[in-house]
């Protein structure tokens, strides 16, 4: 529980490009600083023997006041050795060896005073202690009269030889200072490398972890604040609110999705308006034929029946009556259809009703036209009357259905009592409508008539379908469902289409 307390904020996308942000910037300055100082360290190195060299330059005029009037102090110039000699380690960078010797020699090249830890005796020439290249050195820089020549060689053990002139108050050479040292070893070298190493790294790195962190935070902060808006704007689409828009001017990659994605927004919505008004032209086409079908043949009977009677009222009165009673019926039966094809102009759902409210309505004037007892039983969330809970898409769907297998039920099924039941999950939304007519054979019939076939496209645009279960004397239940929100995708339609699948190839109830 602790470790998930700790860890929730990099779950974060602002979380996570805040770590990301952090941990390279320590990284890069580490591998930089790295860099750098293997390059310092190397190029020190390779300096080194100048280095040495202009140390002993340095040096030499001091000697210089030890010779009086050419004569050297050997007791003072041995003192100011040990001085040198134990100041020598804190001069060079990348050794703290002392010299093998450090030596005051005549213009003859012979030791006036040494020190150091193989020290050269007094009074012996140093030409012995140095190599074939170290003695010509000595020579030129003795022979020098200027005392301008300063020279340092490495010797074939690796050693150091440092020669400077010790120049007199006249400008005579006086002698020189020799200094022989060893070359600092690769331990050496990686133990000064790890010291300033460790010292910088602690440094370097809260350095950079705070830059990091700071500059991560300020970044992401900026990034998840546009994802939000992107977010906003993509959750009121998923509502159905089009109008909604992902403000980005930005010519960045998510500037250019926000505006993509308005694009996007702009054509559904134009699709939407174009479907509703492809569904306005279906609903009147159906309305045209329902028309034709039924008050028009109506009217038409009417308009024999009063023909004929006109005809037989000079011959025959009782017929004539008959016709006009006849008439009378044929008239009352289109008001009656006119009366149904009014209702269904006027969605229930629209109507400031609640859903239940509008069914439970519907049922009751339909038992009143038909004479066919119709029950509404809801179950499950719906059951609070009055309380919209569905959006109107989803009402409008199952009205249109509950309308059309009410009128199925009165032209085919010679029924006496219809059950509708209504029920309601957090998911979905079922409808259904069962008879005790007379019911027909599913597997005699190849294709479901133009009722059956609208209402399973009102319930696949939901993300639902419709099933058929019917058999001869035993009635007819259609179950009709969706999701409970409308929304419908891919995987729901497949799913909704394998569970319907066993009424597919069903007629259902055939519409003459």
């Amino acid at each position: 529980m602790l470790m998930k307390r700790f860890t929730r904020p990099f779950r974060q996308l602002r979380g996570k490009l805040t770590l990301s942000y952090t941990l390279t910037s320590v990284v890069t300055f580490l591998v930089v600083e790295l860099i750098v100082l293997g390059a310092a360290f190397s190029f020190i190195s390779f300096i080194n023997s100048s280095i040495v060299l202009n140390s002993l330059k340095q040096d030499s005029p001091l000697a210089a006041h030890y010779f009086v009037q050419g004569v050297p102090d050997r007791e003072a110039l041995t003192n100011w050795l040990y001085v040198m000699n134990a100041a020598v380690p804190n001069q060079g960078p990348l050794s703290e060896n002392h010299p093998t010797f450090l030596a005051v020699v005549d213009t003859q090249g012979q030791t006036i005073a040494s020190v150091g830890t193989h020290p050269v005796p007094s009074d012996t020439p140093i030409q012995a202690q140095l190599s074939t290249q170290s003695r010509a050195n000595l020579n030129t820089v003795l022979n020098d009269v200027k005392g301008n020549t300063s020279v340092v060689s490495q010797d074939a053990n690796g050693t150091l030889v440092a020669i400077t002139p010790i120049v007199g108050d006249s400008g005579n050479v006086q002698g020189a200072l020799v200094m022989k040292t060893t070359q600092p070893d690769m331990l050496q070298l990686i133990s000064a490398f790890l010291r300033v190493i460790i010292v910088t790294v602690i440094i370097v790195t809260i350095i950079a972890a705070i830059a990091g962190s700071v500059f991560g935070y300020l970044t992401a902060r900026g990034i998840t604040r546009r994802l939000k808006g992107l977010s906003v704007a993509a959750d009121r689409w998923g509502r159905g609110d089009f109008s909604a828009l992902a403000h980005d001017n930005s010519e960045d990659e998510l500037g250019q999705t926000a505006r993509q994605l308005n694009r996007m927004a702009e054509q559904l919505q134009n699709l939407l308006q174009a479907r509703q008004k492809l569904a306005t032209l279906e609903e009147r086409n159906r309305l045209a034929r329902d028309l034709h079908d039924s008050v028009k043949q109506q009217v038409f009977a009417v308009a024999m029946q009063i023909g004929a009677t006109k005809v037989l009222l000079k011959r025959d009165v009782d017929a004539a009556e008959a016709r006009l009673n006849e008439a009378e019926k044929l008239i009352h039966h289109a008001q009656q259809e006119l009366t149904s094809l009014i209702r269904e102009l006027r969605p229930v759902a629209l109507e400031g009703k609640g859903f239940v409210a509008a069914l439970r309505e519907l049922a009751t004037e339909w038992t009143q036209q038909t004479n066919i007892i119709a029950n509404l039983r809801v179950e499950g969330a719906e059951r609070t009357q009055g309380t919209q809970v569905l959006p109107l898409t989803v009402e409008e769907a199952l009205f249109r259905v509950a309308q059309e297998a009410l009128s199925n039920v009165v032209r085919h099924s010679n029924a006496t009592l219809v059950q509708l039941t209504l029920t309601t999950t957090d998911e979905t939304v079922t409808l259904s409508v069962a008879d005790n007519g007379q019911g027909f054979d599913t597997t005699r019939h190849g294709q479901m008539g133009v009722g059956l076939l609208s209402m399973q496209e009102r319930m696949k645009a939901l993300g639902g379908n419709i099933q058929v279960e019917s058999a001869p004397g035993q009635g007819t239940r259609i179950v009709a469902y969706c999701k409970r929100l409308g929304i419908g995708t891919s995987d729901d339609t497949t799913a909704s289409e394998d569970e319907g699948a066993k009424v597919a190839h069903t007629g259902g109830v055939i519409e003459p």
